[in-house]
């Protein structure tokens, strides 16, 4: 009898440790001065005060910020998480402000064949090479890519033609309607992006709003069907800028493969965001050396 109790123990822990589970991920920034377990690259850094800055307000930038360790998520069960991050997008002082960040999922973090300008750092012209999900906060208006305007919320999936857009709009449970939101107001902007295994749905409201009660996008989402292979799977976030050009800054990011679970966001603690500038230019010396003139021959 015992050996047969022992047989029973054997195969359910090995069940219990099946691959085919999910096992759960939650991590927290509550600024990024550590850069614990992140990877970032090209114009992408983290500046003195914490604050990740995915592109500063230079035309022609990409920048990338991953969550370094895959997700390890259910190979044959339901696949769920939970993110909450806080950003802000600073246009440069008389320059038309752009292109946008976007929350991705994807089974790599080698988006070396991404493009800038409109393909906000995750796609390219040929559409090939991007097997992504993304959640686009874009500030610029591409009708090719089935944007309602330029000020605007949407869903990618494996290129920059929206499943799903949405004008950048919160709904106000107060108010019981939608108001819309400035994305290149400068000011920072939460973001919900939850998936249930089906659903993907996400929302956005300003920094002192509480989570709205309707999402802005709701759109199907099978995983598997966008990543076959998807029991590794990194989540971070692009950037990118053109002719037009923003400071794009990520100010506090959590993330939890547990419904529920996310770590809430405490605003007195979150890093100050610049404010818009024009960059600063050195004076050419042909220009220096005539003020200099001008002065010796006033004091004179």
């Amino acid at each position: 009898m015992s050996c047969w109790l022992l047989h029973i123990l054997i195969i359910s822990s090995l069940h219990l440790i099946s691959p085919s589970s999910q096992q759960e991920t939650s991590f927290v920034y509550e600024n990024f001065s550590s850069q614990e377990n992140l990877y970032l690259d090209k114009s992408a850094k983290v500046l003195p005060s914490g604050l990740l800055q995915l592109t500063s307000a230079l035309d022609h930038q990409i920048g990338h910020a991953f969550y370094k360790k895959p997700i390890q998520f259910s190979s044959s069960g339901p696949v769920s998480f939970s993110t909450h991050f806080v950003c802000a997008m600073v246009p440069r002082k008389g320059i038309e402000g752009g292109h946008g960040i976007a929350f991705l999922v994807s089974p790599s973090m080698d988006f070396s064949h991404a493009q800038a300008k409109r393909f906000l750092g995750a796609f390219n012209a040929s559409t090939n090479g991007s097997q992504v999900l993304a959640v686009e906060l874009d500030t610029l208006w591409n009708p090719e890519f089935k944007d309602t305007k330029s000020n605007h919320v949407g869903i990618d999936v494996n290129n920059p033609i929206s499943i799903g857009v949405a004008p950048a709009s919160y709904y106000s449970d107060m108010n019981r309607k939608n108001e819309s939101i400035n994305l290149l107001s400068g000011k920072p902007v939460q973001v919900w992006v939850d998936y249930d295994g089906t659903m993907l749905n996400v929302s956005i409201a300003p920094l002192k709003v509480k989570k709205p009660s309707r999402p802005l996008l709701s759109h199907p989402i099978n995983l598997s069907e966008i990543f076959p292979n998807r029991t590794k799977l990194f989540v971070g976030f692009s950037a990118a800028t053109g002719n037009a050009v923003s400071g794009h800054y990520i100010i506090w990011w959590s993330f939890s493969t547990s419904r529920g679970s996310l770590q809430p966001l405490d605003i007195s603690r979150l890093v100050e965001v610049p404010h818009s500038s024009a960059p600063h230019k050195k004076l050419p010396i042909i220009l220096l050396v005539c003020l200099t003139f001008v002065v010796f021959s006033l004091l004179a």
